[in-house]
């Protein structure tokens, strides 16, 4: 799941974060919502790492009452067949979500955490990605996780290229809003909502129409753009 070159902009990779969550991490989001770590979750190491579409990450829910953590892939089912999976969710009044996926979207089950250390919004003007930090105890992305049954790409043993297989599998996405200032800058459709505190993750995982509020652009104090040269150094 990692990309040799986050700086590189031959390619337009705005679906792009970094992931570094760490034990200290998880147990900072479990104690600080009133859960524990499942005991299989406490053991895992997570290597850190860039995080593309259709990809494998880190994702954090609540099971039986314990924080846990699960590899999932990024992307909720296509809308028809051969389109690209669905990353992001802005239009939460869609016919998409109010249909085969309201169960999802409104049940706290399937709310999720994604933890990540920076992510990359497209800048045109650039034509690169530019890249941003945000200042939190754990910056979290707010996701929806899904099961699901279909043909995706999967990784085949002794070789190099991935392979359309059916498989069962867990799916995730989080949702986007309008951008704040500093992201308007370079991006101005959108932002990932981000989460910064425990009582933002906890309202998030509790569900209900109040956890929708958070569905807004981020306050521009707690956000900044990365020069490159940091982006070499991470």
């Amino acid at each position: 799941m990692q990309y040799a070159d986050p700086t590189a902009n031959k390619k337009r990779m705005c679906n792009l974060y970094r992931q570094n969550l760490s034990a200290a991490d998880m147990k900072l989001i479990a104690e600080s919502g009133s859960l524990s770590l499942d005991e299989t979750s406490r053991g895992q190491n997570v290597e850190p790492g860039y995080v593309g579409a259709d990809s494998d990450g880190p994702v954090l829910s609540v099971e039986g009452g314990q924080l846990t953590l699960r590899y999932r892939r990024w992307g909720f089912p296509p809308v028809r067949s051969g389109a690209r999976p669905i990353t992001n969710i802005r239009n939460l009044d869609s016919s998409w979500w109010k249909g085969a996926n309201a169960t999802f979207l409104k049940e706290s089950a399937f709310r999720c955490l994604i933890q990540f250390s920076s992510f990359a919004e497209w800048s045109a003007d650039e034509g690169k990605n530019a890249w941003f930090e945000v200042e939190a105890d754990v910056a979290c992305f707010a996701g929806v996780w899904r099961p699901w049954r279909g043909e995706r790409l999967m990784k085949v043993e002794g070789k190099k290229r991935r392979e359309r297989r059916e498989v069962e599998i867990e799916l995730f996405a989080f949702l986007t809003t309008e951008p704040c200032e500093t992201v308007a800058k370079v991006h101005p459709k959108a932002m990932p909502v981000i989460l910064t505190n425990a009582q933002e993750r906890q309202a998030w995982l509790r569900g209900g129409s109040e956890s929708f509020e958070l569905q807004r652009p981020l306050d521009d104090r707690l956000i900044r753009r990365m020069s490159d040269y940091s982006l070499q150094r991470d």
